[in-house]
């Protein structure tokens, strides 16, 4: 297996509390989801072409509005937990619009970087 890399960007920060009552600093990072395909291909028969157009429609009606809206936003992808201390210790907070590279190595090891 090899390195998965993809970029995020920071979508929120916001407090968060756990069960206990404990603060912390959530920090979203998002991405752009796949969209579906938007156009069918001319060399596919005519029921396959069919079919992918009825399946869009069944997308349509089974998706509330708002949530279809949310598809042209970012998604999250990660979200960190910061406490308070170690909010206030980070030399560069985050801001909003961010943007990172994210790289998963096979051994489990994830780096964030800065674009």
């Amino acid at each position: 297996m090899s390195e998965i890399t993809f970029t995020i960007r920071v979508t929120a920060i916001h407090p968060s509390y756990d069960n206990q009552g404990n603060e912390y600093i959530s920090v979203e990072f998002g991405y752009r989801p796949p969209t579906m395909p938007t156009m069918i291909p001319t060399n596919v028969s005519r029921e396959v072409s069919d079919m992918i157009e009825a399946s869009r429609g069944v997308v349509k009606v089974m998706v509330p509005p708002q949530i279809q809206a949310q598809w042209k936003v970012l998604a999250n992808r990660l979200i960190l937990f910061l406490t308070p201390e170690e909010w206030e210790n980070l030399q560069q907070k985050y801001t909003v619009s961010d943007e990172f590279t994210v790289a998963l190595r096979p051994d489990g090891n994830i780096t964030i970087k800065k674009m």
